[in-house]
């Protein structure tokens, strides 16, 4: 196993060096653990904001955005979205927030750029029912997402339809993909021509959850809800709302197969793909291989997926959700970062460029429509 891991790290690591650079991860997020370390942004002090910046237990915003760059440098990846998590109104604990990913992101504004919304609209969706929604509700859902508009974001995200606890303290929670304040949301993101970030398992039916997730939390229920038909709802809605839905390669319950997306994508020329690819390969009880990973066992693309990207490559991103600010220049990306981006050595030079770069800049910087 260590054996493999080497030849991977190595293999990996000369194509990187053969890559063209340029690469943008358009789904990053900030280390919770940095979080922690914060003495919180009204305590900022000096250039390196705030705590200590070197040699101590606090970790500044400067410190935070070092390592980011660093960890994108050796990955050859020149641009990176920092987006929060998608957080609802119950969650308690440590909370990435908007206004934490603009102080670190302000080191580097070229390289680090932002979205908004996981922490504050998702919030709103979650307040309200969606018989509970009126048009004062959707007013002032309106004036936060013109407001994080006005602020330069160049993605909503990240929001969430359906969000499994993968443990005792971690959030479970699941709303309809065809929410009237997601739909708000479709018309809002369509006017400024700003895509959707979207965090959500696939489930075509009603289906008891599987036992591997019962088993590592008591917060997920004993059924999830069906949300595929809802999706479509939402892709059809506004037609010039671009949704890209984040995660795809990283299934927990089995049925984000590529038949599912290869239809979504035939009927639905709004939707987009953000691979994913984690350094986990088994179920997160250990139970069984994870479902509809991406790459096998040897860290090789599934041929049906090399197919799917193949057939739809302006349609594909790259989204590695790795939690990022905290490991230091010479700490190897800890879950999915390195992963997700040496799927490109799999895919000829002119295509890991359209889907590691040039899709980005089309779709987030508005001129996909």
């Amino acid at each position: 196993m260590i054996l493999a891991v080497v030849c991977f790290m190595a293999l990996f690591s000369c194509s990187v060096a053969r890559a063209e650079s340029g690469y943008v991860d358009t789904h990053i997020h900030l280390d919770p653990m940095a979080m922690v370390r914060q003495k919180g942004p009204s305590l900022a002090r000096g250039p390196r904001g705030p705590g200590r910046s070197r040699g101590g237990s606090q970790v500044s915003y400067a410190d935070m955005a070092e390592n980011i760059i660093a960890l994108m440098d050796e990955m050859g990846v020149a641009k990176a979205i920092l987006v929060p998590p998608p957080q609802v109104p119950s969650q308690q604990g440590v909370k990435s927030t908007y206004e934490a990913c603009v102080l670190a992101a302000a080191y580097y504004p070229k390289r680090l750029l932002l979205g908004a919304g996981g922490d504050s609209l998702n919030t709103l969706i979650y307040s309200y029912a969606a018989d509970e929604v009126t048009p004062e509700v959707k007013a002032l859902f309106r004036m936060e997402a013109e407001r994080l508009v006005k602020s330069g974001i160049v993605v909503f995200g990240e929001m969430s339809a359906l969000h499994l606890s993968m443990a005792e303290k971690h959030i479970f929670s699941q709303v309809e993909p065809d929410h009237p304040l997601f739909l708000l949301l479709a018309d809002i993101a369509a006017e400024n021509s700003i895509p959707i970030d979207l965090h959500m398992e696939a489930v075509p039916e009603d289906i008891p959850t599987p036992e591997s997730l019962l088993r590592i939390s008591s917060r997920n229920p004993t059924v999830l809800k069906a949300n595929i038909a809802g999706f479509e709802r939402l892709l059809t809605h506004n037609p010039k709302a671009k949704i890209v839905w984040q995660h795809i390669g990283w299934d927990n319950i089995g049925y984000m197969t590529t038949g599912l997306i290869r239809g979504l994508l035939e009927r639905h020329h709004n939707l987009y793909l953000a691979l994913r690819v984690e350094h986990r390969q088994e179920k997160v009880d250990q139970s069984g291989p994870m479902p509809n990973r991406i790459v096998d066992r040897d860290w090789k693309v599934h041929p049906e997926w090399i197919r799917l990207i193949l057939d739809f490559p302006k349609r594909v991103v790259i989204g590695s959700d790795e939690f990022m600010g905290l490991a230091r220049r010479n700490a190897r990306p800890k879950d999915s970062f390195l992963e997700t981006w040496s799927i490109l050595k799999e895919f000829p030079g002119e295509i890991a460029s359209v889907i590691g770069r040039d899709n980005a800049l089309r779709i987030y910087n508005g001129e996909d429509g």
